[in-house]
């Protein structure tokens, strides 16, 4: 009896889908195509297109550029996320994962892990999900836009270090005057 009591909770633990944070979940850097981000928008305003539904899983390939999403309907759920990864994998020919789980990231990109994890709701503006995507640099771009900055004012203080280091010469060959070169100065400098 105890044998068969064993098998039994045996077979019931091999059948059920486990839901845990293992190999399944992605991990790296990742950016995600304007289509992508569409697509999770979706996936987390699903309740919005199909009624009662409930977003369940979105699997996303490591280039970002491919994606698929399962959701529950009123007590079901229609999620297959290893054949699923299967697919993105053959289709896309790079390595693939679980993004989110319910409304939460679960893709580590090492400003999303374990203790920060970016979380969603359906009540949340596409905007407000764009700007929570790349707070925690998941949108293509988002960087180049903060490395365009940067570039920009790091060219700006050397144009500033230029400009100043031509009136300094100007005013040591005697061209500008001293009240000319302070002037000049203070003009570069605000």
């Amino acid at each position: 009896m105890k044998n068969f009591v064993l098998n039994i909770l045996a077979i019931l633990l091999l059948s059920t889908k486990a839901s845990f944070a293992g190999p399944l979940y992605g991990k790296g850097e990742l950016k995600m195509s304007a289509k992508t981000v569409n697509n999770f928008i979706t996936y987390i305003k699903i309740n919005k297109e199909v009624k009662n539904a409930k977003p369940d899983s979105f699997i996303i390939s490591s280039n970002g550029d491919w994606s698929w999403f399962w959701y529950c309907g009123r007590n079901e759920c229609w999620s297959d996320d290893k054949p699923t990864l299967e697919k993105c994998e053959r289709m896309t020919g790079v390595t693939c994962g679980r993004f989110a789980k319910r409304r939460t990231i679960f893709w580590d990109n090492g400003i999303n892990n374990k203790k920060n994890r970016a979380k969603f709701s359906s009540k949340m503006s596409d905007q407000e999900i764009r700007d929570r995507l790349k707070e925690y640099g998941f949108i293509k771009g988002y960087e180049n836009e903060q490395t365009k900055k940067s570039e920009k004012e790091t060219k700006n203080n050397s144009d500033i270090t230029k400009q100043l280091n031509q009136i300094k010469k100007l005013y040591e060959d005697g061209i500008l005057t001293k009240e000319e070169f302070e002037k000049a100065k203070k003009r570069i400098l605000n």
